[in-house]
């Protein structure tokens, strides 16, 4: 328990210092004295909020289309309710491993499918997400001309990016390619120490998605369409608050690439950092130049953007729970 209570303090202040620090920077340039205040920037604003809350929701849709793939009958508004609540717990400075538990729980209550498979509908929906978000980040970063920046942070993207969609792509062949009669996959996840028995029977859960190769197709397609609304609703937010910032385009560069922070267990602070030292390298107009703060605030608006949903998801979650029977009558 001290253990835990130790971790979570080192988490959340590593965030404090890194929006301190963030916001120190921003106040020695002109991010915040550059901020529009007028009814375009606020109905751009409305419209960032918009996209995130579509987004969102198709997530979980997603999500539980991959639960009833393992024949688990979960209704949309369980999903919905489990989804959002899970929503929210990824939003705490502890980061995405509380929603995703919340989630495992709960349907595996719900359905009364096993833990293993339960796990196993939160592994391939979140790995759809980050593999969705690398092969879109790609393909924008070499349409875009992205790739050919030769600033190191920018090569470090798209290095990282041809790297991370490579490395997924293997873990995708390892769910689909036909199954070995002699187990081999499940026996190589269970032979990992300490963690072996667990990981094989989440393994063994998760290869059942092999026979359903037209779900994940189908969700692969709707996760890009949810990180193409993510990208619109940071370009809208940028848009509400300066009145100069990159193209429409560059902002799916933008959004993929910083979010890869997301990987890091911190929902706040690495992807606002990460987009805050990225917006620099986007050439806007000759005689304006982004400086530090301009990202990390349009960064902090897509996640205030973001708690609303969050806290929209929950207020759905407790004004949707069933009735008991003695409150009924």
């Amino acid at each position: 328990m001290f253990k835990k209570i130790i971790v979570a303090a080192v988490k959340i202040s590593l965030v404090v210092a890194l929006f301190a620090f963030m916001a120190v920077r921003a106040l020695k340039g002109s991010a915040f004295s550059e901020l529009r205040v007028d009814a375009q920037g606020a109905a751009f604003l409305a419209l960032g909020l918009f996209f995130n809350f579509v987004a969102t929701t198709i997530t979980l849709v997603r999500w539980r289309a991959l639960v009833q793939a393992l024949d688990a009958p979960l209704s949309l508004k369980d999903a919905l309710r489990f989804g959002f609540l899970g929503f929210a717990f990824n939003l705490s400075p502890l980061g995405v491993v509380g929603g995703d538990a919340t989630k495992i729980v709960l349907v595996a209550k719900k359905t009364s499918i096993s833990a293993e498979a339960a796990t196993a509908s939160v592994v391939i929906d979140r790995f759809l997400g980050l593999y969705a978000m690398f092969v879109l980040g790609l393909f924008v970063a070499f349409v875009s001309g992205f790739y050919a920046n030769p600033e190191p942070l920018a090569r470090f993207v798209a290095h990282g990016l041809i790297a991370l969609t490579l490395a997924s792509t293997i873990f995708l062949l390892f769910v689909v390619i036909p199954p070995s009669r002699r187990r081999r996959r499940e026996k190589l996840a269970g032979a990992i120490p300490l963690v072996g028995a667990v990981l094989e029977k989440a393994t063994t859960a998760t290869l059942l998605y092999r026979r359903r190769k037209s779900t994940l197709l189908i969700a692969f397609a709707a996760t890009l369409v949810v990180h193409s609304f993510f990208s619109i609703s940071l370009y809208c937010l940028a848009k509400g608050l300066y009145r100069v910032i990159p193209s429409f385009v560059d902002h799916f560069v933008l959004y993929c690439s910083a979010n890869v922070g997301s990987i890091i267990p911190l929902s706040a602070g690495p992807f606002e950092y990460f987009l805050d030292e990225l917006y620099p390298l986007f050439k806007v107009d000759a005689s304006v130049q982004l400086s530090a703060g301009y990202g990390a605030t349009v960064g902090v608006a897509y996640r205030l953007a973001a708690v609303c949903v969050a806290a929209l998801g929950v207020v759905y979650y407790f004004a949707s729970q069933p009735r008991r029977r003695s409150d009924a009558k």
